[in-house]
């Protein structure tokens, strides 16, 4: 006979509850070697460590605590939410994950009134060549940075390179056909659970909603797609919801919230080498949206 076990949550976001209320019914969605990914009323929330940062969808408990759920849990067990007593309920393991004395947080970004600084360009290269890892969707970093601010092409017959270049232009076009067609050629482009396309476009609406200088038509097009149509993963669907509301991990926060201390980039460049390092290239890809998008913004 199961005995039931109660885990306390150490904080969460804080607006999970709210969506819970109408959404009580679950079931656990994917695993891994630091948390799992619940699903619920068709949203997705992460129980786990704080390994990745705190998650804009993140319940996050002690190590001990969740190495136990990933032994006694797997897909596609049923989840149950219960307002009254503020807990999760994974029936066929018999473990309750109550949030009751957790603290809520909320990963705020402060808004940059100024343009890119080009101090933080040029870092954010260095840290990224230093690291020596290609994109997901095998794109030399150095190289590209490199050819794109001598104004060389001498990649172009690269498909995936001159598809970058498009996405470049399109985040201030008005041309909606091309916004469109180059948004769809990233979406769910890539391996892994949040593809390479995803995590570009992710690390590009961190800037975005940092300088807040994109034309609305690229995101107004990117939220209709994501909404409305099953173009990608779940979870990066999840990560893009999440983005185009301004929300992202704490390690994204971080780095955004550290760019305009032009003076200081030593905290800038930690908090970039600790994003880099997160999952097999998801953070490296998140970053390249990122430097793409600055590079953009500074040369608009």
């Amino acid at each position: 006979m199961l005995l039931n076990k109660t885990f306390m949550v150490e904080e969460y976001e804080r607006n999970i509850p709210l969506f819970l209320i109408n959404n009580k019914m679950g079931k656990v969605h994917s695993v891994f070697k630091n948390g799992m990914n619940i699903q619920m009323g068709g949203r997705i929330f992460f129980i786990g460590t704080t390994k990745n940062g705190l998650l804009p969808f993140g319940i996050h408990l002690k190590d001990e605590a969740v190495h136990y759920l990933l032994s006694a849990i797997h897909p596609p067990s049923t989840v149950i939410w219960n307002d009254i007593t503020e807990e999760f309920f994974f029936e066929s393991a018999q473990v309750y994950v109550n949030l009751h004395r957790g603290t809520p947080f909320s990963n705020k970004i402060n808004k940059c009134k100024g343009p890119p600084s080009s101090l933080h360009i040029k870092e954010m290269i260095k840290v990224l060549a230093a690291n020596g890892e290609r994109t997901g969707l095998d794109i030399d970093v150095e190289q590209f940075s490199l050819d794109y601010l001598t104004k060389q092409k001498n990649e172009m017959n690269n498909e995936t390179i001159r598809e970058i270049y498009c996405l470049m232009n399109a985040i201030h076009s008005n041309n909606c056909t091309e916004i469109e067609r180059v948004i769809r050629y990233f979406l769910g482009r890539g391996k892994g659970l949040t593809p390479s396309g995803d995590d570009h476009l992710v690390g590009l609406l961190a800037i975005h909603t940092l300088f807040n200088s994109f034309n609305p038509i690229f995101i107004q097009t990117l939220h209709k797609i994501i909404e409305h149509e099953s173009v990608t993963t779940d979870i990066g669907k999840e990560y893009l919801l999440y983005a185009l509301k301004g929300e992202f991990s704490s390690s994204i926060v971080n780095i955004l919230n550290s760019l305009p201390e032009t003076r200081h980039p030593l905290v800038f460049i930690k908090h970039l080498q600790q994003l880099i390092t997160m999952g097999h290239s998801s953070g490296v890809d998140t970053a390249f949206g990122m430097l793409i998008g600055l590079m953009t913004l500074k040369n608009h």
